[in-house]
């Protein structure tokens, strides 16, 4: 019967050929390695690295005033160097987050085409344009004629607000308006000076004293 052939042992490789096997193994790897170094590298320089400051996010506005002055006086003329207005206060704050400016103790004068109007309360808070003033606390706005002291109007109320741009006095309390010698009481006003009509709601009250017959 044949017989298969007994393998063969392997022949010992020499120390040469070993050492070139694990040179070629090394070579293999190489690139990993390399990359395995980068990437351990490119770690240790992001924790070590300097932080850059940080710039500081603006503070949030809050409802202090930003700046105040006391017992002031304002004045505006016009091009020909005459007096239009006239304001005084005890004290004035201007709020940062509102942009509004609250005066204390606050007297209007206002002069035009020979008319004064006058205005007083114990509080005065006006926007940034001065469009809008709100009067608040025994507030009072009079207007007079200077040739004829009976054509004299006063609105009163603890709150009145005016609007520039209409020209409007409006208020949500009670008011009282005297005109010369007539009296008017309401809960509640619109007073639409362009238009040289009053509105009065809630509970109205009129006196009104007959013009003497010549």
């Amino acid at each position: 019967m044949n017989r298969l052939p007994r393998p063969q042992p392997a022949k010992a490789l020499s120390l040469g050929r070993r050492l070139y096997q694990l040179w070629d193994v090394a070579l293999a790897y190489m690139p990993l390695m390399m990359l395995s170094l980068l990437l351990l590298l490119s770690i240790w320089l992001v924790r070590n690295a300097p932080t850059s400051p940080q710039a500081e996010s603006p503070a949030p506005l809050t409802h202090t005033p930003d700046y105040e002055f006391s017992r002031f006086t304002l004045r505006s003329f016009d091009i020909n160097g005459n007096i239009l207005s006239v304001m005084k206060g005890e004290k004035a704050q201007h709020f940062q987050d509102t942009l509004n400016t609250l005066v204390e103790s606050p007297e209007v004068w206002i002069f035009s085409d020979k008319r004064l109007t006058e205005a007083r309360a114990k509080q005065a808070l006006t926007n940034e344009d001065g469009s809008q003033v709100q009067l608040m606390g025994s507030a009072w706005v009079k207007r007079g004629d200077t040739r004829n002291g009976d054509k004299t109007e006063q609105i009163s109320s603890d709150f009145l607000h005016y609007f520039s741009d209409t020209d409007t006095v409006v208020t949500h309390l009670p008011v009282s308006i005297f005109r010369g010698p007539d009296r008017f009481f309401a809960d509640s006003l619109r007073a639409d000076n362009l238009n040289q009509v009053l509105y009065l709601n809630g509970r109205v009250k009129v006196q009104m004293v007959p013009t003497p017959s010549p």
